[in-house]
């Protein structure tokens, strides 16, 4: 013991250290990809959840009765309000998701590291950094779709519907603005230039762009 430090708590700043490091890891990671929460965001919710584990651990070694996982769970709760605060919605798009659960995954990694489960923590670590590539691999390979605005002339229209239904487009919303029939599709780059192809084909004048909605 040292000044009144016992093995356990020693082993506890020990786990908050690592959580220190595995939060810089993700957090580095997510900002790169300039992510809203990075760096110091994802190793405050690390090192907080660490200190919270192992705190609940301890209670539970020293005064018997203690229930670890209450204060865990009041983590988790909390850390789900962080999240939230992330999550935007700016017209047909929902933005934060991802990072909200990257946020949720982080406190987790702590809750382990404080409560001495290393193994777990080190493997959901790096199933994480899988994050950016597996979204590099869905752009490339047309599996994540965006939002598109696609307009053409209202004597098209009818055309318009046939392309899509053959596609099999996720049509979100369709309106007439401008003398122009809008439809909002989620869409791919792949899909597009498909549809691209179909529309000139049937010289139909269309204008395709992301949407901002």
């Amino acid at each position: 013991m040292f000044f009144g430090v016992d093995e356990f708590q020693l082993k506890i700043i020990e786990r908050v250290l690592v959580a220190f490091v595995a939060g810089v890891i993700i957090g580095f990671d997510r900002e790169r990809s300039g992510k809203a929460a990075g760096i110091r965001t994802q190793m405050l919710v690390c090192v907080s959840s660490a200190l919270m584990g192992g705190i609940s651990v301890y209670l539970s070694k020293w005064y018997g009765g203690a229930d670890p996982a209450r204060l865990m769970a009041q983590v988790i709760t909390g850390v789900g309000f962080l999240g939230a605060g992330v999550i935007l919605k700016n017209g047909s798009k929902v933005l934060g998701v991802t990072t909200a659960a990257t946020i949720w995954t982080t406190a987790a990694i702590g809750l382990c590291i404080g409560a001495g489960l290393y193994a777990p923590a080190i493997v959901t670590v790096l199933l994480v950094l899988l994050l950016n590539p597996i979204a590099i691999f869905q752009y490339k390979y047309g599996l994540k779709g965006d939002y598109y605005q696609l307009r053409v002339k209202p004597k098209d229209e009818s055309k318009l519907e046939t392309i899509l239904s053959k596609l099999g487009s996720d049509v979100r919303s369709r309106s007439v603005k401008n003398g122009q029939v809008i439809a909002t599709i989620i869409s791919s780059h792949q899909r597009n230039a498909i549809l691209r192809a179909g529309l000139k084909k049937a010289k139909i004048g269309y204008d395709l762009e992301l949407s901002d909605d």
